[in-house]
């Protein structure tokens, strides 16, 4: 007996050790597997929040973008320190993401380059890319930038498509893996339920022991998944997005982060538990993102107007996606306020409506003048489109009629004043040469440096050409085209000026047309009219280019020859000028005959003024009409009256 419960002690120990050590194997499995489920648990969320930050990113990329567009001071330089902070941590995950999708299992007769995340990363770098050339070029940035347009389409389209379908095979790839090690724990658990019935009569103690270790170890998984759920609270609490989480089955809400009830303007505690339709701006509002949701399943990006506590609506842009929270089926929603995008994108479209309606043409030039905008009036008035302009400078409407020294002084006044306005001349698509009456203001960043320059401008032909009519009637007289006193005097005292400054000499010369009042007495006014412009017709043919001929009134005429020398040339002039008038006249088939009575003074010899050069060729001429008419005299050939003469 001895012997045989030795024996049978030692094959109980045998057993109760080899029980042991399978049951020990099948723990250490169990734990193995455990832990496993664990790790798996934590790299599908860390996978899933990755994703879902890229996306995040990339929605943040687009509107520090859009709104660095229409920013303007610090608030142009928060946008734009936005966009590179958000540039770079999107790119420095995309190693992590693009080494998380290659781990990902292959899919029966394909592999992870299937489907939208085929160019994850190539779209990944194609964005960052066209972010990169936003930033290069942040000064001249406009709504109308293609690079902008480029980047608001993709973080629309195809590249979210790819993150969320690269989200949505991390969180299947996740399940799978836990389903499998789950199929491996339960066949370690059937296998320890066989041992357990093989040596229930001889190991039930340390059976239940290990059992008791194995319940042990589940509280702990379990205390762990609890763990790894509370990070995944802390994760969407400090999200920038607003998030919450609303129950399927009665609509009210379960979770949301303090970013969430900050933009609706409530406590967290207020706004657990209450309806979530409640927040929609109206009913028919909350009915359209319903019917999308169950048209489609989710919503990505949607612009949908909430309202605050206080009652004020907003703009947001709304995801919502189906999962299940503490075992229960909900809708997560993100929502981003866009209230202020919103409000500038009206603002913008406002002053685009302006501008169309302007008559002024309206041009914005970048920092380096480039054109970048003109407006519908420009192109009326210049005759280039929208497509010629845009691109050039505005040298591509120089006449070339102002110097370089116009230019120069344009733009010192414009840079250091800001501002600069005048009459310039322009030309049109054509040729045509035309007036415009021209404003150009400076428009400078917060830190002073030249961000655009805008200018407007309208078509003045006809003021310049009013203006001209106006002075042409101050100048000139009406019946024979010449100059008339007032332009005269005008010349004169330049003449007098530059003979001054000069050193030389010029002729003041008087002319009286002798026998025009019997012509105008015998055949009317109409024919002395006539015969004054055929008298000024053949006066202007004596004369040269940089002389000046005008009529004072009446049949008096005076003239001024510049750059003479001695007495020759006025008396070569003064011959010239008798023998043209008293040539036959014919009036309509009337014939008439004048002489003239011509006086000369010259400058500095009869007189150094104005005033003075008049009134000696005044005497001059009158001294000829009293020796006989017909001829010419100088005035420094004149003799002092006597006394009878002067009685």
């Amino acid at each position: 007996m001895a012997e045989l419960g030795e024996r049978f002690t030692r094959d109980l120990t045998i057993r109760y050790v080899a029980v042991l050590a399978v049951l020990g194997v099948l723990s250490l499995l169990s734990f193995v597997g455990l832990a496993r489920s664990i790790a798996s648990a934590e790299d599908g969320l860390a996978q899933v929040s990755l994703s879902g930050n890229q996306r995040m990113l990339i929605e943040r990329t687009a509107f520090a973008a859009n709104r660095l567009a229409v920013a303007s001071g610090p608030e142009r330089a928060a946008s734009l320190e936005m966009l590179t902070d958000s540039l770079e941590r999107l790119e420095s995950r995309i190693p992590a993401l693009t080494e998380a999708a290659l781990a990902l299992p292959l899919l029966p007769g394909r592999d992870i380059a299937d489907g939208p995340a085929r160019q994850i990363s190539v779209d990944l770098a194609r964005f960052l890319d066209l972010g990169h050339r936003l930033v290069a070029h942040a000064q001249g940035l406009d709504h109308d930038d293609p690079d902008l347009a480029a980047l608001s389409a993709a973080a629309a389209g195809p590249l979210l498509e790819a993150l969320d379908d690269l989200n949505l095979r991390f969180r299947e790839a996740s399940e799978d893996r836990m389903r499998e090690l789950m199929v491996l724990q339960g066949a370690a658990l059937l296998v320890a339920m066989g041992v357990l019935l093989v040596s229930a009569f001889g190991v039930f103690h340390p059976m239940v022991e290990r059992l008791r270790a194995d319940f042990t170890e589940r509280m702990n998984v379990e205390n762990e998944l609890r763990d790894s759920e509370e990070r995944l609270r802390r994760i969407l609490e400090e999200s920038p997005i607003g998030v919450s989480v609303s129950r399927r089955r009665d609509g009210r809400i379960v979770f949301a982060n303090t970013r969430f009830a900050e933009i609706l303007g409530v406590s967290r505690e207020q706004f657990i538990g209450a309806p979530a339709r409640e927040n929609y701006v109206d009913e028919t509002q909350r009915r359209a993102v319903l019917a999308e949701l169950r048209r489609h399943g989710q919503i990505d990006g949607a612009e949908v107007e909430f309202r605050r506590k206080d009652g004020r609506p907003f703009w947001s842009l709304l995801t919502i996606r189906s999962t299940d929270f503490e075992r229960e089926p909900v809708n997560l929603a993100w929502i981003y306020d866009i209230t202020e995008r919103k409000a500038a994108e009206q603002q913008i479209f406002l002053a685009a409506k302006v501008l169309d309606t302007l008559n002024e043409a309206v041009m914005i030039t970048d920092a380096a003048n480039k054109i970048i905008f003109v407006n519908p009036a420009f192109s009326a008035i210049t005759e280039y489109s929208r497509t010629e302009a845009v691109g050039n400078t505005p040298a591509l409407l120089s006449s070339g009629r102002h110097d370089g020294a116009f230019y120069e002084a344009m733009w010192s006044e414009l840079l250091s004043k800001g501002s600069w306005s005048g009459d310039i001349w322009n030309r049109r698509k054509s040729g045509e040469v035309f007036p415009v009456g021209l404003s150009i203001v400076v428009i400078r960043e917060s830190n002073g440096l030249v961000s655009h320059y805008v200018a407007v401008f309208s078509d003045i032909t006809h003021r310049k050409e009013d203006e001209a009519r106006v002075w042409r009637q101050a100048n000139y007289d009406a019946l024979t085209g010449l100059p008339n006193r007032s332009l005269f005097l005008d010349r004169l005292s330049q003449g007098v000026q530059q003979a001054r400054r000069d050193g030389k000499s010029f002729a003041v010369m008087f002319l009286d047309l002798d026998g025009f009042k019997a012509v105008n007495d015998r055949l009317g006014h109409a024919a002395g009219d006539l015969l004054l412009q055929r008298a000024s017709e053949r006066l202007s043919d004596c004369m040269r280019g940089s002389d000046t001929l005008a009529r004072l009134a009446g049949d008096e005429f005076v003239l001024i020859l510049h750059g003479i020398r001695g007495r020759e040339e006025p008396a070569l002039v003064a011959r010239k000028l008798i023998d043209q008038l008293s040539l036959p006249y014919d009036l309509d088939g009337s014939v008439a005959e004048v002489r003239g009575s011509v006086g000369i003074a010259l400058y500095p010899d009869d007189a150094e003024d104005e005033a003075g050069l008049i009134a000696r060729a005044d005497q001059a001429m009158y001294a000829v009409k009293r020796r006989g008419k017909n001829g010419f005299l100088f005035a420094s050939d004149l003799v002092p009256a006597t006394s009878a003469e002067v009685t």
